[in-house]
């Protein structure tokens, strides 16, 4: 009888390990599939970020952030479309001919992070610094900007 009830208990524990596995994979894959989103979100952000033009720049902001997108960095607060607009002439005009050159998304429950350089062609690290960002409903919904100290 015990060596049944050992094999019982063996077969019992291996099939719960096996489903432990599987959702532990499952959960992998969500997480996967959230850093991919918020990758391609990212891409998305910085390419707005280095678009010089004002008009193009603005007609992409409905497609990736929300009505409410606020960003904000060492200056000011920008919370709405036309705020964020103007930030971000702000930002080019300080700094002629920079571009913005970010790395991998980090992910973590809902909140990412990405670490970039700022600069010119020949010194594209001259500034560096790090967004910290909320997504709501697939869209990039807050920013908060860190620089590096230099």
């Amino acid at each position: 009888m015990n060596k049944h009830l050992l094999l019982a208990a063996s077969l019992l524990a291996a099939l719960m390990a096996s489903i432990t596995h599987a959702q532990e994979s499952h959960t992998m894959n969500n997480d996967i599939q959230a850093v991919a989103t918020a990758q391609a979100l990212i891409d998305r952000h910085f390419e707005i970020w280095n678009d010089r033009n004002g008009e193009t720049r603005l007609s992409k902001f409905p497609s990736l952030y929300t009505d409410d997108f606020s960003v904000a960095d060492y200056a000011a607060e920008a919370i709405g479309y036309p705020a964020v607009n103007q930030l971000i002439e702000r930002v080019q005009t300080q700094h002629e001919g920079f571009v913005f050159s970010p790395e991998p998304v980090a992910w973590n429950h809902g909140i990412g992070r990405v670490r970039w350089g700022f600069g010119p062609k020949a010194n594209p690290d001259l500034v560096r610094g790090e967004d910290i960002f909320t997504v709501r409903e697939g869209k990039l919904q807050s920013m908060h900007v860190f620089l590096d100290n230099n």
